[in-house]
This record gives C-alpha cells, sequence and structure tokens, in this order.
C-alpha cells in the first residue's frame, strides 16, 4: 500500500473518530440536562458542526481513493474540509465555559472538548499526506 491509498483511508477513519468522539457524551454522560446543549453550542459554529462536515469529509476522501472522484480535485476538497474542520473544532473547544465544563458528572467532560481537537487534527494531516501524494 502507498500513501495515495493509506493517506484517504486514514482520513476517513479520524473523520469517523470525530463523530464518536462527538456523539460520546450523548450516550456516556447520565443525567446531562441543559448542560450538554450548552456546551455544543459555545462558540461561533458550535461543535455539532463537525458532526456535519465529518461525514461529508469521508465521502469524498472514499470518493478521491476509489477513483470516482478526480484524486487532485478529492485532494485539494478535504485539505480545506481538514482545516476548516479544525478551525472550528478550536474556536469551539477555546470558546466553552470551563465552568459548564465542571458542571457535568463525568471528570472526563473536562478533556473531551480537546480529544476531539486532537482527533480533528488527522482529518487535515491525512489530507495533506494524500494531496502530496496525487500531486
Amino acid at each position: 500500500m502507498d500513501v495515495e491509498d493509506v493517506a484517504p483511508l486514514v482520513g476517513s477513519v479520524a473523520c469517523g473518530a470525530v463523530v464518536a468522539a462527538l456523539v460520546a457524551p450523548f450516550v456516556l454522560v447520565s443525567n446531562p440536562g441543559t448542560e450538554l446543549g450548552l456546551y455544543y453550542a459555545s462558540g461561533p459554529a458550535g461543535g455539532t458542526v463537525l458532526g456535519f462536515l465529518a461525514p461529508i469529509a469521508v465521502v469524498v476522501f472514499l470518493a478521491g481513493r476509489r477513483g470516482r472522484t478526480d484524486p487532485v480535485t478529492a485532494a485539494g476538497l478535504t485539505l480545506v474540509l481538514g482545516l476548516g474542520m479544525l478551525g472550528l473544532a478550536a474556536s469551539w473547544a477555546f470558546a466553552v465555559d470551563p465552568e459548564l465544563v465542571f458542571n457535568f458528572s463525568a471528570a472526563w467532560m473536562g478533556y473531551h472538548r480537546w480529544v476531539v481537537v486532537g482527533l480533528t487534527a488527522f482529518v487535515p494531516l491525512s489530507a495533506g499526506a494524500y494531496a502530496r501524494a496525487v500531486l
């Protein structure tokens, strides 16, 4: 396997991990109340926009990998999507009120937004590797 095959696969898995991380509090936090809604609504666009963009990036990654879209176009689109996702994730993570995070019964919620940012960083990294491989 070469980078042209592996990078879109890694990007797709990273997008899936971002969605899984975003869904985790809904499943794992007991009695979230209104805090979870406020948590995801923080920032200019909120954290939920990542859950919308990540599946789109998966489709573009896989379309380029399988030859249904020009690989150069797919690499460019995923790079732009990945950088946008990373910017939105970072702006959301910094905008969340720390006091709100400590109201959750689960202590791991203090790290959750940073895990989402870390996972999101793999999307533009793999898209950049994919773009370099196809150019």
